[in-house]
């Protein structure tokens, strides 16, 4: 048993080949479409929610705090989730958040316009109230969340929604995936704060899967792979059942995130078009744009074999954010 849930997206997603793209790097390359979960815009992060907003309502909690950059997809799909539950809803928010002073990812010359874009004209419709600071690191970030959370009495909500409650959301889509085709070699997707990620390796390492989940790092972070694994270590208690996974379970590729968090990469640039161009199918700049650039230039290096699916973990209102445009 995963615990409670709630009703949040359309489920099961859509499996389904994508044959020109296929073709074209010679591998049976298949897309598992978390794109189209209907909820709030789309994207996988409904799939946590439906346990933390279970979680949330017993808790009796009245209003909620959560964190992320400006152009976030958990703060938009999270503020639906309480706006359709009638809790109040907050996050603290900075438009450029980096790991430490040496890794910021505020590319020269970028223009900020004093005018909302994206995702944050969204978290307007939806009533949310952003609290948006000047750029920081992300343990400013997080702290500077945790205190108003404090403040207000409020349910936290770590960011990307990735603790061991909101992992629960990827060990059912796991199984989910399984009953669709349990002859999948290799899991592909983007891999950001860790919720994703966690769950799905977690899932098939409890089922004694032969499936390979490699997670692309959107970011320029290799010690991620400790949050991970504190991510499982709360699976575990949530269980009752350890697997006790480490750092060393996590397949977690760094090649591919370019300049950083939030920054547009010219090889996830060149993907988008491409999935664009041969399949319909849009990808973002943040996440799935690298990720997917990961995965043209694996295949194209030999190292995917059998059937491999691609993840599609949402995205889309970025695409219509300032500064994303197609260069």
């Amino acid at each position: 048993m995963l615990g409670r849930r709630i009703d949040l997206i359309c489920s099961p997603t859509p499996l389904h080949r994508l044959p020109r793209i296929s073709a074209d790097l010679g591998i049976d390359l298949w897309i598992k479409r978390d794109d189209l979960t209907g909820f709030a815009g789309g994207g996988n992060k409904g799939r946590k929610l439906e346990y933390l907003m279970a979680d949330i309502l017993a808790s009796g909690s009245t209003s909620v705090v959560t964190l992320g950059a400006s152009q976030s997809n958990f703060v938009r799909q999270a503020a639906a989730a309480c706006a359709t539950h009638g809790i109040e809803f907050h996050a603290v928010v900075m438009d450029w958040p980096y790991p430490d002073e040496p890794r910021k990812t505020k590319p020269e010359g970028w223009v900020d316009l004093n005018r909302p874009t994206g995702n944050l004209i969204l978290d307007q419709w939806l009533g949310a109230h952003i609290h948006r600071l000047p750029d920081a690191t992300f343990e400013d970030l997080d702290r500077a969340a945790r205190d108003l959370a404090g403040e207000r009495e409020a349910y936290f909500i770590p960011g990307g929604g990735s603790c061991g409650i909101g992992a629960l959301g990827f060990i059912a889509a796991a199984h989910e995936l399984m009953g669709q085709d349990p002859n999948v070699d290799i899991i592909i997707s983007a891999s950001g704060s860790g919720g994703t990620q966690t769950g799905l390796t977690y899932a098939l390492a409890q089922m004694n899967s032969k499936t390979h989940y490699i997670g692309i790092c959107t970011d320029d972070e290799p010690e991620m792979v400790n949050d991970f694994a504190d991510i499982a270590f709360e699976i575990d208690e949530i269980f009752g059942d350890p697997l006790r996974l480490t750092g060393a379970d996590f397949d977690l590729r760094l090649d591919y995130c370019g300049k950083g968090y939030g920054v547009p990469s010219e090889a996830g640039s060149e993907a988008i078009r491409y999935a664009a161009r041969t399949e319909g199918i849009f990808l973002d700049p943040v996440y799935t744009g690298k990720a997917f650039a990961g995965l043209i230039d694996l295949a194209k290096r030999g190292e995917l074999s059998g059937r491999v699916v691609f993840w599609h973990t949402g995205g889309m209102p970025v695409l219509f954010a300032a500064g994303r445009e197609p260069q």
